[in-house]
């Protein structure tokens, strides 16, 4: 895996961590972002890379920045790669 690869299930985990601490599930999240089931299944199950834009778009929902999305720094990716 490369760290490409690796940092999308560190946004997915970090997403899924702003979901639990604001109490929001899944299919909430997914309805707020007027998304089908299948791009947002794709996307947090790391077949389909979120782009910027999503990011901004589920920052907003979950009430946080962008960056709070991202992985904190390079050990987090590859401890995910590894």
């Amino acid at each position: 895996m490369n760290n490409k690869q690796a940092v999308q299930p560190a946004v997915v985990r970090k997403i899924e961590n702003h979901m639990a601490a604001k109490g929001i599930k899944r299919s909430e999240l997914k309805e707020a972002l007027g998304w089908s089931y299948e791009r947002f299944r794709k996307r947090m199950e790391c077949k389909i890379p979120f782009d910027v834009d999503e990011l901004w778009i589920i920052a907003s929902v979950l009430r946080t920045s962008p960056l709070d999305l991202m992985p904190d720094d390079a050990t987090e990716v590859h401890e995910v790669a590894a």
